[in-house]
């Protein structure tokens, strides 16, 4: 069996859009995260497959930036 758990990544925009956003991800709040859920499939009687990230982007007069805008872990109940 397979399971899947998506985390949406906390960010700030730290300028006006008229100016180009600038995304900032809390790289340290997802860690956290994402390790209170591989522990959490580990007590489940999972093991984690796979963290993927899922990019997003946003592009603003001819200028572009990308961020991680969620992970998804895949994870398989052990036998």
């Amino acid at each position: 069996m397979t399971k899947t758990v998506t985390i949406h990544t906390r960010s700030s925009f730290w300028s006006s859009r008229e100016s180009h956003d600038e995304i900032v991800v809390d790289s340290d709040d997802l860690a956290v995260e994402v390790e209170f859920q591989c522990n959490l499939l580990e007590k489940e009687g999972y093991i984690v497959q796979q963290i993927i990230p899922v990019n997003s982007g946003n592009q603003v007069a001819g200028n572009g930036g990308y961020y991680t805008e969620s992970v998804v872990i895949v994870a398989v109940k052990k036998k």
